[in-house]
């Protein structure tokens, strides 16, 4: 498994935790006090752990170490290729739906742009580690390590 096969995994692991996690703060809390003040937070401290790829996955320091080949470009440029472009198909469908359920003559709540802003990051992560390992694991078929 090469590096970014790693941070894609890290990267799938660590969102899917906040997004488990986050979603049990809410339930407990509202179920104890009605509404949820803290849980969210919960999200934010969890994926602060994507700030920590550069330090659990360096490049290699020894002359000789390969960081990533064509092959590895390719399929990054790939991948954060095919999650831009799904990112504004899905992006532009939310925001319609937003507009046909909230109408031309009502206001969006504020946080909504936000949670918009912070969802399109996340898909966008979402999808670009998936495929990056859609695609190293459409080469490997036969192969052993």
């Amino acid at each position: 498994m090469n590096r970014y096969q790693k941070l894609a995994w890290f990267n799938l692991i660590v969102i899917t935790a906040a997004l488990v996690i986050t979603t049990a703060g809410v339930i407990v809390e509202i179920r104890w006090r009605g509404y949820s003040t803290i849980a969210p937070w919960f999200f934010v401290v969890i994926l602060l752990l994507l700030k920590l790829k550069p330090f659990l996955f360096r490049k290699p320091q020894s002359e000789g170490g390969v960081v990533c080949d064509e092959r590895d470009s390719f399929i990054t440029q790939r991948a954060i290729s095919f999650a831009y472009k799904n990112f504004w198909i899905v992006f532009i469908i939310s925001s319609l739906v937003v507009h046909i359920f909230v109408g031309p003559k009502n206001s969006v709540p504020t946080i909504t742009l936000p949670l918009m802003a912070i969802g399109g990051v996340l898909f966008m992560q979402i999808m670009c580690s998936a495929s990056i390992l859609v695609q190293y694991g459409w080469g490997i078929k036969g192969e052993q390590s």
